[in-house]
């Protein structure tokens, strides 16, 4: 393994000296109190970062003002009523040895009016489009406000002890709202030119130093680049970056995107389909530009990729958001020499999904995340005799949790190889990473001692024969086949990701996540593709920014698409199909059913009342999605 001695030097920012280079960085989670104070649960999801030695801990974004809110249950800083709860999370990270900063925002024309009581404050009174309110343009008094009520949270961040607080200007809310020319076109001093519409920020952070004094670490949260036709271009960041030096800033964090739309939060959050550490090159323009430290963002849970990064002088630190979600316990690992037992965040980007929809943040890997105080894996009271049918990601989840509390494990799988569906999830384009968390799972129940069984279909039989304590059953799903169409002449969207010969014409019934990657999938291998899809939204079951990215690609694919789409019958080569009230043949020559999938539960039934604890997971039970599977292999284990 590399060496990783630069990201784990120590590093000082102003007063505050930390025991190295790897940030967390703020991450919305919705785990506070519904009045924005912190709750245990908060406490225990930071701590348990702390515990995996992340050198500082960066808060989510933590409204200064109540006009600033936009999300129901984040950490609020905007009255001193708020102190005691911030002094407990402060004291319980500091007692694992971590630093940890309080970021300060205000959301601007993004608040939530449901949260604030009124209209969203803004530079200029700019929609951010449909189905949002139109923002109240701040006068000179409100403008002065806001300037204050940062300085004011700053100082409750001092005294609740906090080592550094950080200064949100990025990813859309109100300082970059202020910096960006297509929310500000206001023609006083604080709009204009690019000097102008700076003015907001350097005054934000004038009273913030003012408040906190000259040593105390103050970070400045930077889109260095908005990554949209109208947005302000990156030399204008590199300017603004010398103001903020200037300023007595002590490090910019370098970020990009803006979350006013699904593709710039696709480059505020990039997904799997963007490259590792997808912001460092704006970090290092920024770098050449300035002296102050700077933190480099994006994708940067990969040990490898961070310390190349901190080695080469693009950055003097790393912060990393999702990685801490996955495995909050990766930097440790590092430090131990285990690198090759990090839990690998895939960039599938659910946990954003969850935030955009106001759920409490989740990771589909993680089943821990959120619930550090429950979900502990404690030694079994006494070891017992665990048979695992399906080796799928819930199956293997399960025996890998299963082995760790002392159980004797067993895995049967049916098939030559483990990984379930996942196998198949991670064939189409942009969706390869997916095998890194089927290879983990693999690798862990392999060095956990679980004795694995491949070949080998679980029946009533073995089970017999093995008579365990415990029996899970992970059988998952198969392809839905309406029985009004015949088999033999359709193929599955699993049989073409396994490699089925097909035709070049290809027709593909059913336009969610499972259909449009495979039609993806088939479009590269130089197929004519056509998706129809009865609904009137395609691949409405796929996460956000991911289907944007996807949509943004879909005109140079050759696939194309019917929506609100009835199919009333297949034939050999042709199907009858309503398109809102008109109907017509398709014809292909290979049909393609993306139709969702059918649990099966035969073992399941079975095997009822046969063995003294009976569990079943995953789409075994109702046909869902990895997350549901791991999760409940996870919580499967813990009641044995």
């Amino acid at each position: 393994m590399a060496q990783m001695d630069t990201i784990f030097s120590p590093f000082t920012i102003g007063s505050l000296r930390l025991k190295n280079r790897i940030l967390m960085a703020a991450m919305g989670n919705n785990f506070s109190h519904p009045q924005g104070t912190v709750s245990d649960r908060a406490i225990a999801y930071y701590t348990e970062r702390a515990r995996g030695e992340a050198g500082l801990i960066i808060t989510e974004a933590s409204p200064v003002s109540l006009s600033g809110r936009h999300r129901g249950r984040g950490l609020c800083a905007y009255d001193d009523s708020f102190l005691p709860g911030l002094r407990r999370l402060v004291t319980s990270i500091h007692a694992q040895g971590s630093a940890i900063a309080l970021q300060l925002h205000h959301a601007g024309r993004l608040a939530a009016p449901e949260l604030i009581g009124s209209s969203p404050l803004a530079p200029s009174p700019i929609s951010r489009g449909a189905g949002w309110p139109s923002p109240k343009e701040m006068n000179l008094e409100e403008i002065q406000e806001v300037i204050n009520q940062f300085g004011s949270a700053a100082r409750r961040a001092k005294e609740a002890g906090f080592d550094a607080v950080e200064v949100h200007g990025a990813h859309g809310y109100l300082i970059h709202q202020f910096l960006s020319p297509r929310t500000n076109q206001r023609n006083d001093l604080y709009g204009g030119n690019a000097e102008k519409r700076a003015r907001f920020a350097l005054e934000v952070l004038k009273r913030v130093r003012n408040e906190v004094g000259k040593s105390f670490p103050v970070f400045f949260r930077l889109s260095a680049k908005e990554f949209l036709k109208d947005g302000y271009p990156l030399e204008e960041a590199l300017d603004w970056a010398l103001e903020l030096e200037r300023s007595g800033v002590s490090t910019i964090h370098v970020s990009g995107g803006t979350i006013e739309s699904l593709l710039g939060s696709a480059q505020v959050i990039p997904p799997m389909v963007f490259p590792e550490g997808y912001h460092v090159p704006l970090a290092e323009a920024i770098k050449k530009k300035v002296r102050i430290p700077i933190i480099a963002v994006g994708r940067l849970g990969i040990p490898e990729v961070a310390e190349r990064v901190l080695l080469e002088g693009q950055a003097d630190l790393i912060a990393a958001g999702r990685a801490f979600l996955c495995d909050p316990y990766w930097p440790l690992k590092v430090a131990q020499g285990e690198r090759n037992r990090i839990r690998p965040c895939v960039a599938c980007n659910y946990c954003v999904w969850r935030l955009f929809q106001q759920e409490e943040l989740s990771c589909f890997q993680n089943a821990a995340l959120g619930y550090e105080m429950q979900y502990r894996v404690e030694p079994a009271e006494k070891a017992k005799k665990v048979l695992i049918i399906g080796g799928g990601p819930g199956g293997l989840e399960a025996a890998r949790v299963a082995r760790k509390r002392g159980h004797r494990v067993t895995l049967l799988e049916k098939s030559s190889r483990l990984g379930g569906q996942m196998l198949l999830g991670s064939i189409p384009p942009h969706k390869q990473n997916l095998w890194q968390a089927i290879e983990w799972l693999t690798k862990e129940v392999e060095r956990e001692g679980v004795e694995i069984r491949l070949n080998t279909e679980g029946n009533e039989e073995i089970v017999e024969k093995e008579k365990p304590d415990a029996l899970i059953v992970a059988t998952g799903a198969r392809p839905l086949i309406p029985e009004r169409f015949s088999a033999s002449y359709l193929m599955t969207a699993w049989e073409v990701l396994a490699g089925k010969e097909m035709g070049k014409e290809v027709l593909i019934l059913g336009g969610g996540m499972v259909g449009v990657e495979t039609a993806e999938f088939l479009s590269q291998k130089g197929c004519r593709v056509t998706v129809v899809e009865m609904l009137e939204k395609l691949a409405a079951d796929m996460e956000e920014t991911t289907r944007a990215l996807f949509l943004e690609r879909l005109p140079n694919l050759n696939i194309s698409v019917m929506l609100s789409t009835k199919v009333e019958q297949v034939q050999d080569g042709r199907a009858f199909v309503n398109k809102e009230g008109r109907e017509l043949w398709l014809e292909a020559e290979t049909i393609v059913l993306a139709l969702g999938s059918r649990a099966n539960q035969y073992l399941l039934r079975t095997l009822e009342g046969k063995v003294p604890q009976l569990i079943s997971i995953g789409d075994c039970l109702e046909p869902r999605r990895a997350k549901e599977a791991i999760h409940e292999g996870f919580l499967a284990t813990l009641r044995i």
